[in-house]
């Protein structure tokens, strides 16, 4: 599976030491925090306009970028998803998605289920939680260390779940929209079944 990843800002668990020799994209002041780890992106995105005036001098003396109008139709993120997605890229970790503006936060997590995703395997990482979409169908899920919670975001109305393996298991549940039913739920042991008859949002987190 051909797999990148994308750093947008600080707000991330850092880069992984086991992930710094993979191949990276840069969306906005993730460029510049890559470059100053030694890391020069593959592919760059964003109009700049959360790097300062040196940040953006440091930026030029490493590496040619082409900034994109400020006043357009995309997000950086959802630029960058989608030339990514036309490349051929099946996985893609984003680092940085979340926190900040809260309206950015939203959209970069309803970008999970952009139908132009639908094929695309897209993991949103911060410290604190892992999410990712998981399609209509079966899946055998892993618990991630040391993410002690485990949610699930529905996103249609009457989607049924099945969850087996977890501390609170459903058997066609139909949720209904804002209800809380399927939050901070925890893994029996390392792996479970999740079924849903809708694409749904799996989020595993853990407390500060």
């Amino acid at each position: 599976m051909k797999h990148i990843n994308v750093l947008i800002r600080e707000d991330s668990p850092g880069i992984p030491n086991e992930r710094r020799n993979e191949r990276w994209a840069g969306v906005d002041r993730g460029v510049y925090l890559l470059l100053k780890e030694g890391i020069v992106p593959d592919f760059t995105y964003g109009d700049f306009d959360s790097v300062d005036e040196a940040e953006w001098a440091f930026i030029k003396r490493h590496m040619e970028v082409a900034p994109v109008p400020s006043r357009k139709d995309d997000t950086d993120l959802e630029m960058c998803l989608k030339d990514l997605v036309g490349r051929g890229y099946q996985s893609i970790d984003v680092y940085g998605a979340i926190g900040g503006r809260l309206d950015h936060t939203l959209g970069n997590i309803f970008l999970l289920m952009h139908g132009d995703f639908r094929d695309t395997d897209i993991t949103l990482i911060d410290a604190q939680n892992i999410m990712r979409r998981l399609d209509a169908g079966t899946h055998h899920v892993e618990k991630v260390e040391p993410l002690k919670y485990v949610s699930f975001i529905p996103f249609v109305e009457g989607t049924s779940l099945t969850l087996e393996g977890f501390e609170y298991n459903l058997e066609k549940q139909l949720l209904n929209l804002g209800a809380t039913l399927t939050i901070s739920n925890e893994f029996l042991d390392t792996r479970a079944t999740v079924h849903t008859d809708e694409p749904i949002i799996m989020i595993q987190s853990r407390d500060e």
